[in-house]
């Protein structure tokens, strides 16, 4: 079960080490001077007395990334423009202020379903909307101000995110690469484990329910080197650790992502063979110590993937030693010229870690 922190617990925590409390904290910093900033120059530039609309632009533009920044602030910076035009066309061309509003916001709601606009799209009826309840939709000069302060507050916005401890998740790449390593590396070892004692179908139906939980794992760790990949894009601050040799690329985790993918999925295999195994009278007991060798050599291997431990080069030994085993183990098996269920399974099983030997050694240094 996940944890729950008091608020002292998560800022205490926050303070202490990095990690996502410590972002989130930056980012509401960041949010707060980006609408302090944008509502000052607002009123300093614009003279009006109402200046919301440069801190919210401001503070929505205070994404998880420069690039998302970026993005947001031109779909909002339109959205919000057009919400405009779209009030004053109504004033102008609708005396009745209740019609006016309604074919506004209809009008700004269907507009903002083009994909341009992303999740923005909805700010263009709702600014119209705005606009027209105000009873400013026909007013130029307060429309022209409105927006140019919309321009302004995106721009503070997106130079805040930008220039101000732009954030980058490479740290939660690795820790969502690592997890999965792990996590592919603990089911190995624990299914040595039970092979090892006395197992049954039941025993091979709770490895194989396990198997499939590491899709779950898979995509939450694809999603994080996607995430990594979109935070380094024009992105100052991972630009300068990068010369100085201090950030990773996010390239580096996307091959071995690509390996415990394809692993896990053999994975799955193994533990498919084995059940099938399992349910047979004539099941080989004889197999099962030495397969429970090979798992735990092939445990050893993933586990060299594990992103906090520099230990790479050690992947082609462990390959080895893997290789060696299979071999024994495979060459003894093709001794026994009956043709089974059991005996088919234990080819699939076999056939599953050759897979995954093959795709590991593509992770191996060279």
């Amino acid at each position: 079960m996940t944890r729950i922190l008091s608020p002292w617990s998560w800022f205490s925590r926050a303070l202490r080490f990095p990690g996502r409390e410590r972002e989130a904290i930056v980012q509401a910093l960041k949010m707060a001077l980006a609408a302090v900033l944008a509502w000052l120059v607002a009123r300093l530039v614009i003279p009006s007395p109402q200046s919301f609309i440069a801190p919210y632009a401001a503070v929505f533009l205070m994404t998880a990334t420069v690039y998302r920044s970026l993005t947001n602030a031109a779909q909002q910076t339109a959205a919000l423009l057009l919400g405009l035009a779209v009030a004053y066309a109504a004033a102008h061309l609708i005396p009745q202020p209740v019609l006016a509003l309604a074919a506004a916001v209809f009008v700004g709601m269907l507009l903002g379903q083009w994909h341009r606009f992303g999740s923005s799209g909805i700010w263009v009826g709702v600014t119209a909307l705005l606009m027209i309840s105000y009873g400013t939709a026909g007013n130029l000069l307060y429309l022209a101000e409105r927006m140019a302060e919309s321009v302004l507050g995106a721009a503070i916005g997106l130079a805040v995110n930008t220039v101000i401890l732009p954030p980058v998740h490479l740290r939660h790449t690795r820790d969502a690469v690592t997890a999965l390593a792990a996590e592919v590396r603990d089911l190995l070892r624990s299914i040595a484990g039970d092979l090892r004692d006395e197992w049954d179908s039941d025993t091979a139906s709770r490895w194989l329910r396990h198997a499939r939980r590491l899709d779950s794992t898979v995509r939450k760790a694809d999603e994080a080197v996607s995430w990594g990949r979109e935070s380094v894009r024009f992105n100052i601050r991972w630009l300068v650790h990068r010369r100085r040799g201090r950030s990773p690329l996010p390239s580096s985790f996307e091959s071995p992502l690509s390996v415990l993918t394809e692993v896990s999925e053999q994975v799955k295999r193994i533990t498919e063979a084995l059940l099938t195994a399992a349910q047979q009278d004539e099941a080989d007991r004889e197999f099962t110590p030495g397969y429970a060798r090979l798992l735990g050599q092939l445990a050893g291997a993933v586990a060299c993937l594990d992103q906090t431990d520099d230990r790479l080069t050690d992947l082609p030994g462990y390959l080895d030693e893997l290789a060696a085993r299979h071999r024994e183990l495979d060459g003894r098996v093709r001794l026994d010229q009956v043709t089974t269920v059991t005996r088919q399974a234990e080819d699939a099983a076999l056939l599953a870690v050759a897979r995954s030997m093959r795709v590991l050694e593509t992770a191996a240094p060279r």
